[in-house]
């Protein structure tokens, strides 16, 4: 693969040319490609589907792994925003046109989520992966432990600029991040429970459950997040525009690992993370928030959430986690994706911290 090359593909519309990423910069080719995809899959199939059409297309997908490896953050950036922009056709009911089911589109799908998936594993730590023990009973205090050593454990961007530092302005960059998550955590678990029967699946659905307010429509908690987004008047068009590539990642991680079956122990271990996490970190948020004098109705979200994911990561621990233990792959895959959410996020923080100091 040659990063200096460039490709001009001849289609029924105006020639659209594909970069050999580096006469070209990564974020205009994602710009040139992100408008196919709110054309019909019929549309997209037509313009790439010729066997040299699509091989030059991947090979430039390709290419945006080869330079984020090598420290390029545009094409880091380029990877996961378009990824995210993929995985919104299938999260989302189109206003228009789709390209959810092209046959290209998931050939460009599935480049991205093994790039993805190939630089997280690149980052685990062999010497911690040997040490996952053989015992089912063993292994939730081994996990319990190895996060409570992780640097994104009580990270320094919620215990010190959070909770001391962050301004009203801090605030609103930190909404705007976490909403790669958090604005769709309810059909993350919709996604995940697929499948899925016994105590897990019941593990799964009560947590959803709790995700829809309990049957309270005015409390479903996607509905109270927005009201934190309005609180600050955040536009959509801020929220789709202003992510960082490592907030890109953490909600494209989540959602890669909910959607196929076959990363079901992934899913359960990054999610028990994000459970884990969230009432240490929602606290300084709260203390943040109350030190700041800011509206009280916006911070239901995060207020209900300290009680709620405790309980929730108790559960996830008991009838999800501790039970999938008991099979040698399945204690591998949780701790795979253990360390994705863990990595990951102490990326993000790393990130986000450096930003606002």
């Amino acid at each position: 693969m040659s990063p200096s090359a460039t490709a001009t593909i001849t289609t029924e519309e105006p020639a659209v040319r594909l970069p050999r990423i580096g006469q070209d910069a990564p974020r205009a080719f994602v710009d040139r490609f992100t408008p196919w995809l709110t054309r019909t899959a019929e549309e997209l199939d037509q313009a790439f589907g010729d066997p040299a059409t699509q091989a030059a297309l991947l090979d430039v997908i390709a290419s945006l792994a080869v330079l984020r490896a090598a420290g390029d953050e545009d094409a880091f950036f380029a990877q996961q925003y378009l990824l995210s922009r993929i995985y919104a056709l299938h999260l989302q009911l189109p206003a228009g046109a789709s390209a959810e089911g092209s046959v290209v589109l998931h050939a460009v799908t599935r480049r991205l989520e093994l790039d993805t998936m190939a630089a997280e594993d690149a980052a685990l730590d062999g010497s911690v992966l040997a040490t996952v023990p053989d015992e089912q009973e063993a292994y939730v205090p081994w996990l319990k432990e190895l996060t409570r050593a992780h640097k994104a454990f009580k990270h320094p961007y919620y215990h010190e600029f959070i909770r001391n530092e962050a301004t009203p302005a801090d605030l609103r960059s930190y909404v705007v991040q976490e909403s790669a998550v958090d604005a769709r955590f309810d059909d993350l678990l919709a996604l995940m429970q697929l499948g899925t029967s016994g105590g897990e699946k019941m593990e799964i659905a009560a947590n959803y459950w709790d995700e829809m307010g309990n049957g309270d429509p005015a409390q479903v908690h996607t509905l109270l997040f927005s009201r934190i987004i309005d609180s600050f008047g955040i536009t959509d068009a801020e929220l789709t525009g202003s992510l960082s590539a490592e907030a890109l990642l953490s909600g494209n991680l989540a959602v890669l690992c909910c959607r196929y079956r076959h990363l079901f122990p992934e899913a359960v271990g990054f999610l028990a993370m994000t459970e884990w996490l969230v009432p240490d970190r929602f606290s300084q948020v709260l203390h943040a928030w109350r030190r700041l004098a800011l509206p009280d109705p916006a911070i239901v979200y995060h207020e209900l959430h300290i009680g709620v994911d405790a309980h929730h990561a108790s559960g996830w621990f008991a009838n999800v986690v501790k039970p999938a233990a008991a099979d040698p792959a399945a204690r591998r895959g949780m701790t795979r994706g253990a360390l994705w959410r863990l990595n990951s996020s102490a990326r993000y923080l790393n990130h986000s911290l450096g930003e606002r100091r």
